[in-house]
């Protein structure tokens, strides 16, 4: 029998079938706070819809930089995000400098780059989360032989995979995908144009090869393709950790 599937309907965010109006804002918050805009923030931030991205994530720093509750919001998330754990279960020696969730995320695979036992945890967190199981021996040398991703990423990608292969008790192999409406995370649509300006503004490269769908905006995210080419950004779904 297979391993069920956990659900997760409950932490799903909103996920237009195409680019709202103010996709430029929404993709900045994603990116610079790991979140999407409240609605009093949304208001804020409407006279910048149509501002360069660059500008947005300046402008995030800026404000960041001058508020210490926010920042403190932004480093917790993207510890979730990285490691599937509260502040409390950070390993000891991962960065905890200030900056935007994607500076902070960068730093943390950077981390969980150089302590493969340590990431080894965060594959197993992963898939107790999602298939409420232990990772299997290969699975675990799988992950080995991939770039680093961050808890959420991981989630969506194996829940991604568990979805395309249930019902068997196959591990998980074949290209890492993630879905635009996966429960596992939080995501803004892009046109084709305004992913190509993100990639510019934050430092994204550019997909090596583009028809192999690589098209999900997230750090850690390059090698990870989008299920239907949808160009997108990307963080971990609200409260996403390990239960």
């Amino acid at each position: 029998m297979a391993a069920p599937i956990a659900d997760r309907s409950g932490s799903v965010s909103r996920q237009p079938a195409q680019p709202p109006p103010n996709e430029r804002v929404d993709a900045s918050f994603v990116l610079a706070r790991g979140r999407m805009p409240a609605p009093a923030e949304v208001d804020a931030w409407a006279g910048s819809a149509a501002s360069a991205f660059s500008e947005l994530m300046a402008r995030h720093e800026q404000q960041l930089s001058a508020d210490a509750a926010e920042r403190a919001a932004v480093a917790l998330k993207a510890g979730l995000d990285a490691f599937g754990v509260g502040p409390d279960g950070v390993p000891a020696g991962a960065p905890a400098a200030a900056g935007t969730y994607l500076q902070l995320m960068r730093r943390h695979l950077e981390w969980l780059g150089a302590h493969p036992d340590g990431y080894a945890q965060i594959v197993q967190r992963a898939y107790r989360l999602v298939l409420r199981r232990e990772a299997y021996s290969p699975e675990l040398e799988y992950w080995a032989r991939q770039p680093v991703l961050p808890f959420a990423l991981l989630a969506a990608c194996i829940d991604d995979w568990a979805r395309r292969n249930q019902p068997g008790l196959t591990v998980t192999s074949g290209p890492a995908a993630v879905n635009i409406n996966s429960p596992y995370l939080v995501t803004v649509r892009l046109t084709p144009a305004l992913a190509a300006e993100v990639r510019a503004a934050t430092g994204f490269e550019r997909p090596r090869n583009p028809a192999l769908g690589y098209h999900v905006l997230a750090p850690g995210a390059g090698r990870v393709a989008s299920v239907g080419g949808i160009h997108f950004v990307a963080a971990g779904a609200a409260g996403l950790r390990e239960e």
